[in-house]
């Protein structure tokens, strides 16, 4: 009876032990130097590479741990979320304190998956590159002048810590409404045929217009969510410009998921846009028709894109589903009706 026992327990705490790993880290500090604040700075930096070290050495082996120890200071800084402080003593030459120092576990695993130091299910990403030569000019998608999407294509596959992602190409011609315009104003039928060619339903359209005086203004659009995000970039004359705007586009993406993820531990609320067009009488009704959607409890932003013809496109950002947008707005008094890439709002 007391091996059975013995043997439950040595499962509970092993089970205890693996299912969760701290990321804070208790630190007690003792360091002396020339005075007090050099001695303060100084066990910061003790206490911060002890902890990184400490909580990566429970996710990998003792090879890479080695080499992460070779990381500076103020690498490995990078690493962390928080310090707090407690019993803290300060004087004279020395520093004493009890540090808790907080590792930030997405960034950690992430750098350790696109090392190789980790095994991790990689999220296969595809990414759609849009081009437009000036902000009037047509956008590009296929046609051989599309620079931007040669500059992604040169990259390869990108790992990124557990992404993976692909350019689009030449075989997802295939799909017969797949150009530049479609792209950028997705369908879901059309966004269905991309994710089953695709073998995944993580779909980024990135959009790069050259403005006027040569820097890039980047578009980085989550097919899955209907959630964008814009970045400029600074063209030196003399870096390639595309090269930058990559690394920053695979940042912004990066960023994007790590909220998704995060909102879905904290059961937050999800968030959308969807593409419309509304007919106008004239400028005065459209702003107040404007204004109308945008004071409405679930819309985040009303985004004018274009005007034209007693047309104009635009973009209501919500949150919530889009049931709920839509009977909001039928409560306000509009109608909707969909189109092969957007709503017509009437």
């Amino acid at each position: 009876m007391k091996k059975i026992f013995a043997f439950f327990c040595f499962i509970l705490i092993s089970f205890q032990a693996e299912a969760k790993l701290d990321y804070a880290v208790p630190v007690p500090v003792d360091v002396e130097a020339e005075n007090s604040v050099v001695a303060k700075e100084k066990a910061m930096r003790q206490a911060q590479r002890q902890a990184f070290l400490d909580v990566a050495g429970k996710l990998t082996s003792e090879e890479n741990v080695q080499k992460l120890s070779e990381l500076s200071d103020d690498k490995i800084m990078r690493f962390v979320q928080s310090v707090s402080v407690a019993d803290e003593k300060s004087g004279g030459t020395k520093y004493i304190a009890n540090l808790t120092v907080q590792i930030n576990e997405q960034l950690l695993k992430d750098y350790m998956a696109e090392n190789e130091m980790i095994k991790s299910d990689a999220q296969e990403m595809l990414v759609i590159p849009v081009f437009k030569k000036s902000p009037r000019a047509y956008p590009l998608l296929w046609e051989g002048d599309n620079v931007w999407r040669q500059n992604w294509r040169s990259k390869g596959l990108i790992k990124f810590g557990v992404m993976q992602l692909r350019t689009i190409g030449e075989h997802f011609r295939n799909i017969d409404d797949l150009n530049a315009d479609n792209a950028l104003y997705m369908s879901s039928s059309l966004y269905e045929k991309i994710s089953e060619m695709n073998g995944s339903d993580q779909v980024y359209v990135i959009l790069a217009e050259v403005m006027e005086n040569g820097d890039l203004k980047v578009t980085v659009k989550n097919e899955k969510n209907k959630t964008e995000e814009s970045f400029a970039v600074y063209n030196d004359g003399e870096s390639n410009v595309f090269d930058k705007a990559i690394e920053k586009s695979v940042m912004y993406i990066s960023n994007m998921e790590r909220e998704v993820k995060n909102n879905e531990n904290k059961g937050g609320i999800s968030k959308g846009a969807v593409n419309a067009v509304y007919v106008y009488q004239n400028v005065k009704d459209w702003l107040i028709k404007s204004r109308t959607i945008e004071a409405m409890e679930q819309v985040e932003k009303v985004e004018t894109k274009s005007f034209g013809g007693g047309k104009v496109n635009f973009v209501i950002h919500y949150t919530g589903s889009p049931d709920d947008l839509w009977l909001s707005l039928q409560e306000e008094g509009f109608s909707h009706e969909p189109e092969e890439n957007y709503y017509i709002i009437r």
